[in-house]
């Protein structure tokens, strides 16, 4: 009951795909594309914060902070950058999280493998 939720955020140009992993809820935000760029995923912090915020509300259960995994799948050719990450876990601590890691890689499927990837997450 008092236990962190485990949220999966992937991280499209166009929308945003958030997944409760320990209740299974799922919700998918289209991103506003006035605000968008073709050379990075977040152009627009504030509106992309206030986007995940309500998103991370909507799947979401109790009263405790989630830990947050972000996973950008697009505009990654050449890795992640230092500040790329640093934008992600701003994003992720500003959208109500306690802890927030960056994934890069395939897409994880189960609560276990999102929990290690925070867990593990050193940056």
């Amino acid at each position: 009951m008092f236990s962190s939720n485990s949220i999966y955020v992937q991280i499209y140009t166009s929308r945003f795909v958030i997944q409760n992993m320990d209740s299974g809820a799922l919700v998918q935000i289209q991103r506003d594309q006035k605000f968008a760029s073709p050379r990075m995923l977040i152009a627009d912090f504030t509106t992309a914060e206030h986007q995940l915020r309500q998103a991370i509300k909507e799947v979401r259960r109790g009263f405790v902070r989630p830990n947050v995994l972000m996973h950008p799948r697009e505009l990654i050719d050449g890795g992640i950058t230092q500040v790329e990450y640093r934008v992600f876990t701003e994003l992720g601590l500003g959208s109500g999280a306690v802890k927030v890691g960056t994934w890069s890689g395939h897409t994880l499927n189960d609560v276990e493998s999102v929990r290690k990837a925070i867990r593990d997450y050193k940056h």
